[in-house]
C-alpha cells in the first residue's frame, strides 16, 4: 500500500509539473480586489494584459468590502469599517517584471482613477491595487491585488519566476 500511495502521489506531482510546464495554466484573481473590464482596444499576444485607448487610461476595481468580504466576516466586523480609501501603484514592466514604480496615488475616495500624468506609449505596464480603512480605531489595509494560476484542476497558486502577478496594461502607439 505504501509503494501505491507514493506512486500516486508522485503521478500527481508529474501532471502539476506537466500542466505548469505545458503553459495551459490560466490567469486566475488570486488576492485583494480585482480590476474591472477598462476602456480598452483589445488583449496582448498572450492575453495577460489590457491594450488600453488612452496613454492616461481610466482603472476601475472592486469596491470594499466587496460581498465575498462580508460573506466570510463571521463576525460581522466589517461593518464597523470606515474610512475606505484605495492606493494604486503602476510599475514599468520588462518581461513580465517590475522594473521602475512610474506612477503611485494613496488616498482615493473612489475606486476608479483616471491617471493624471501620462504613461509612455507602446509599453507594457504592470499595476495593482489595495483597500485602506479603519477598523475599531485601527488602521488596516487588504493585500495588493495580483493574479495567480489555475489549471482548472486545483487551486490558485500565487505566481512564480519573473511573472509578478501583477495585472497588466498595455499603453497605445502614438
Amino acid at each position: 500500500m505504501r509503494t501505491s500511495a507514493r506512486a500516486w502521489v508522485a503521478g500527481l506531482l508529474w501532471l502539476a509539473l506537466q500542466s505548469s510546464v505545458s503553459g495551459c495554466a490560466k490567469p486566475q484573481p488570486a488576492a485583494g480586489l480585482r480590476p474591472l473590464p477598462l476602456r480598452m482596444i483589445g488583449w496582448t499576444r498572450d492575453a495577460r494584459a489590457q491594450e488600453v485607448d488612452s496613454l492616461r487610461p481610466t482603472l476601475r476595481w472592486e469596491a470594499f468590502p466587496r460581498p465575498e468580504d462580508v460573506k466570510v466576516d463571521i463576525g460581522g466586523h466589517l461593518a464597523n469599517a470606515r474610512g475606505v480609501t484605495y492606493e494604486i501603484r503602476i510599475w514599468s514592466a520588462d518581461d513580465w517584471y517590475p522594473v521602475e514604480l512610474v506612477y503611485a496615488r494613496a488616498g482615493l475616495s473612489e475606486p476608479v482613477h483616471t491617471l493624471e500624468t501620462p504613461l509612455a506609449p507602446d509599453t507594457l505596464y504592470l499595476w495593482t491595487i489595495r483597500a485602506r480603512f479603519d477598523l475599531d480605531g485601527q488602521q488596516r489595509v487588504t493585500e495588493w491585488a495580483f493574479l495567480g494560476f489555475n489549471d482548472d484542476r486545483g487551486p490558485v497558486l500565487p505566481p512564480s519566476g519573473r511573472y509578478a502577478g501583477y495585472y497588466g496594461l498595455k499603453t497605445p502607439r502614438q
